[in-house]
């Protein structure tokens, strides 16, 4: 590494059903093979690292899922270029890529409540707890915060910020006599089944609220609307979070409703924009061609 160049820890994580050959020779290694907490997901080992390693204050660290590159085409020397490119300032990296799907809510908790019925409110009675009332229902989060998966990559000063919000969800949840903790500890709907607790929900979604809610860490986000499928649902998608970006700098009531009315109709709109990509229609496949290509382009 040249001198004054950035430090980048970026992990991968190794979990029980993956072999060190499908991961990305250019990250670090993050051994979770023996699955001691399969209830706890990706945390179990973050977790381990950040409470047993002496962070570098200027490095960058990260702990990435085995399907990261499937998630987001991009590989580690990509992911180094783009942290080693970001303004000098900057204290997390959002890699999260296709954020369509939560851009169409207020929120990323509207949006988990969504797909895991009961977060919302789970995470208002927890962020009640802990001190730090939030009503979320009136939270915006957008393309410039938004986390998913915990694929971001951040300074020591954020994870720090990080682990102490999720160690009081950690203690909740791990209290057997705890109603809150039971709520936590609930599994909930997750891609086609019910077995996932909810805590896991609510802790991947730490990361959006404290950049949300803590306005002193910057953060830059790689293309968070670089897709690899489902290409229709990017335009209002994009469209949607223009809307909330406006909203949120201005609050200028006009903003969230046109983004009330745009959302209403997605999925109506949603259809005559793939409709209009199959028949091949000339502005709509071309602008599906053009966002379909951010895709393969490269980061840094």
């Amino acid at each position: 590494m040249l001198p004054g160049m950035r430090a980048v820890h970026a992990h991968q994580i190794l979990n029980h059903y993956t072999s060190r050959e499908e991961l990305d020779p250019g990250f670090a290694v993050l051994d979770n093979s023996a699955n001691e907490r399969p209830d706890w997901y990706e945390y179990w080992p973050i977790r381990n690292y950040l409470l047993g390693t002496a962070l570098q204050d200027d490095a960058f660290y990260g702990f990435l899922s085995p399907k990261f590159k499937w998630k987001t085409n991009l590989d580690a020397a990509a992911v180094v270029n783009f942290i080693r490119a970001a303004p000098t300032d900057t204290d997390v990296v959002l890699l999260s890529p296709s954020i369509h799907l939560s851009a169409y809510y207020l929120n990323v908790f509207e949006h988990g409540d969504a797909e895991h019925p009961g977060l919302l409110s789970t995470a208002e009675q927890f962020f009640a707890r802990i001190g730090r009332p939030l009503e979320t229902r009136e939270l915006i989060t957008d393309s410039r915060n938004t986390v998913h998966s915990n694929y971001f990559v951040a300074r020591p000063r954020f994870w720090r910020a990080w682990l102490a919000v999720t160690e009081q969800l950690f203690a909740i949840a791990e209290s057997p006599d705890d109603p809150l903790g039971a709520l936590l500890r609930l599994p909930t709907r997750y891609r086609g089944r019910v077995g996932v607790q909810m805590k896991i929900f609510l802790m991947e979604r730490v990361a959006t609220w404290i950049l949300c809610t803590e306005r002193n860490f910057l953060a830059c986000a790689h293309d968070p609307f670089a897709a690899r499928s489902r290409i229709y649902k990017l335009p209002l998608a994009i469209i949607c979070d223009a809307l909330k970006i406006a909203y949120a700098n201005e609050r200028r009531g006009q903003y969230k409703d046109a983004f009330m009315l745009v959302r209403s109709l997605s999925a109506f709109c949603n259809w005559q924009i793939r409709i209009g990509g199959a028949l091949k229609v000339g502005p709509v496949r071309r602008c599906l061609e053009d966002l379909k290509s951010y895709w393969t382009k490269k980061a840094g």
